[in-house]
Order: C-alpha cells, then structure tokens, then sequence
C-alpha cells in the first residue's frame, strides 16, 4: 500500500511516515494542508484513513459528515482508524483523586485529580489553539462510527499502536472497515429477496 492511499487526517507534529498527512494549521508537518470535512479526495481514492486526536474537535454534526466522507473516499472493506480522549478513564481518575499528572506540552504537568487541569486538557483542551467540541468513550465512539456505516474490527492498543505518537491511559481508538459493498449516496440498501 502507498502513502497515497493511505491518509493521516490532523497530522499536527505527528506525521505518519507511508502515510499521505492532511492537517489546517500550515504549522503543522503535513503533505496536504485542508479544513476538513470535506476530504480533498475522489471517492475510493483511499485504502486506509487514520485520524488521531480528531474527532473530538468537530461538533457531532462535523464529526458525522467527516465519517461520511471518510465512508466515501474509502474503497469497499478498508481501515478506518480513530482515537480520541477516553472521557470514561480520564472522569474515573478524576473521580478517584489519581496522583497521575499529565505532561502538555512539553514540561508543563497537569494533576489529573484537579477538575481545572482536567477541563483545560480533555474536556475542552483549552490548552490547544483548536478546543474540544465533543467527548467519547468506546461506547460512544462505536455508536458514531457504526451509524455512519462501519464496521469495528477492534479496539486500537492504546499504548502501543504504531499510529499513536504517545501511548497512554487517557486515550482510546477504534479499527473500523467499510461493509464489503457500498449504497450509492442517499439509496437504501435493498431487503435480500
């Protein structure tokens, strides 16, 4: 598979090598610099669609028309991957007065049990020039990626997949593919006679 058709969508300073990296910010380390959705892209153009750290910057509404056009540019029975902040984990730490700290960015440590520091990295990431929009757990994700048609294979290691810059707790993913055959836009599937 080619690093043309195979895209990391918000990039940022993660570039994946053999991967074709898209982010908005012209900062960023990407190959093609575009506001998603739309994609840039044809449809079927793609066999694989990673997007790390995303999702949760788009409102649901953004976030089920960017699944769309993933859906779109994917051919038939590939990968999309996505991983996003486990809201689950980082609230029951939260919950629990955990003594963990999380670093970000780079030498600045934030308590976990604070619910201020909490707010500023995860829920709405005040720490980023772009916010969180929404928050997601397994549950939730799987509902969104499923409603827009895929299919999950299985959860993505959160420590220790090669797609994710920086394992840890506070985050999870999902494997998804695209059914075997695609409806055309807006045509329901057909009852099998």
């Amino acid at each position: 598979m080619t690093a043309d058709r195979r895209l990391n969508v918000g990039c940022g300073a993660f570039p994946l090598p053999y991967f074709t990296n898209l982010d908005a910010d012209s900062a960023a380390f990407a190959d093609v610099y575009a506001c998603v959705p739309p994609l840039p892209f044809a449809d079927g153009a793609l066999d694989e669609i990673y997007a790390g750290h995303f999702l949760e910057h788009l409102t649901p509404a953004e976030a089920d028309t960017f699944l769309a056009e993933c859906r779109r540019c994917l051919v038939p029975n590939k990968r999309l991957g996505v991983v996003v902040p486990d809201t689950r984990q980082i609230l029951t730490r939260w919950l629990l007065g955990a003594p963990e700290c999380v670093e970000y960015p780079v030498g600045t440590w934030h308590p976990v049990a604070d619910l201020d520091a909490v707010c500023r990295l995860f829920l709405y990431s005040t720490v980023q020039e772009s916010p969180h929009r929404w928050s997601y757990d397994l549950g939730t994700l799987a509902r969104r990626v499923e409603a827009a048609g895929f299919v999950v294979t299985g959860e993505i290691d959160r420590y220790h997949d090669p797609r994710i810059p920086v394992g840890a707790w506070y985050q999870c993913g999902l494997d998804c593919v695209t059914p075997a055959t695609k409806t055309r836009r807006h045509e329901e599937p057909r009852e099998a006679a």
